[in-house]
């Protein structure tokens, strides 16, 4: 049953602009600068991930915040992270989302853009790029990952990839993995990116270590998530290539 949830999951994960088409309406594209259609994400969807990340603190309890780091495609051109800029956008809202370092944003709780049906929009084409929540603990030691952040990074991006998925589809899957908690199944090991090729990745819980498999090309590794034997505190370390 392992392959069938997460063959139905990948396209809405990471081209959810893609994939089915949502339930309501989010409203009329918006043109900065002279781009067509980059909205990122209607507001309201991605609002969706901040109540997840309200809901399920219990997994990351010392983390503050979650951000949405935004990541280029293949398509994208070289250095096009470095004239990325953001906004909330909407009939009168106009609010700009400062890029960090990791070009990662805050998103903000605004009552005006919510009832706008504001968009999250780039001034690059959208096709450019996605975006993955970010949640970081304090006190993880660096070049380390916490399982429990990554958990809740997971129910994030679920909450606002739900959004595009029509309520028959979405019934399917919960039938499939027998939870509303798709993050939750047992088998369910997420794909996680690194910013550097790295050799191998364990993950360390006490005194247990399990080597997880890591893409062929180094950039990425899978966390089981789902599975409830290893705790939240779980690290996972990595060597680099």
């Amino acid at each position: 049953m392992r392959a069938v949830p997460l063959l139905l999951l990948l396209p809405i994960l990471w081209q959810p602009a893609m994939a089915a088409e949502p339930e309501d309406d989010p409203g009329p594209m918006v043109v900065v600068n002279g781009t067509r259609s980059p909205d990122l994400q209607p507001y309201r969807y991605m609002l969706s991930g901040l109540d997840a990340f309200e809901d399920n603190h219990e997994l990351a309890p010392r983390a503050t915040e979650v951000r949405f780091r935004m990541t280029p495609r293949g398509k994208a051109p070289a250095g096009a992270l470095d004239s990325l800029a953001v906004r909330l956008s909407g009939e009168k809202t106009d609010i700009a989302l400062p890029l960090d370092a990791q070009h990662s944003f805050l998103l903000p709780r605004n009552e005006q853009a919510e009832d706008e049906n504001a968009d999250v929009v780039l001034n690059q084409k959208k096709d450019y790029y996605g975006f993955m929540p970010l949640v970081r603990s304090p006190g993880v030691p660096e070049g380390m990952r916490r399982l429990g952040d990554i958990r809740l990074e997971c129910r994030v991006l679920m909450a606002v990839a739900k959004n595009y998925i029509p309520f028959l589809m979405r019934a399917m899957i919960n039938t499939l993995m027998l939870s509303t908690d798709w993050c939750g199944f047992k088998d369910f090991d997420m794909g996680v990116k690194s910013d550097v090729a790295i050799a191998s990745a364990t993950l360390v819980d006490g005194e247990v270590r399990v080597p997880l498999k890591v893409a062929k090309d180094g950039k990425s590794y899978s966390a089981p998530i789902g599975n409830k034997r290893y705790s939240n505190d779980a690290l996972i370390e990595v060597e680099l290539m």
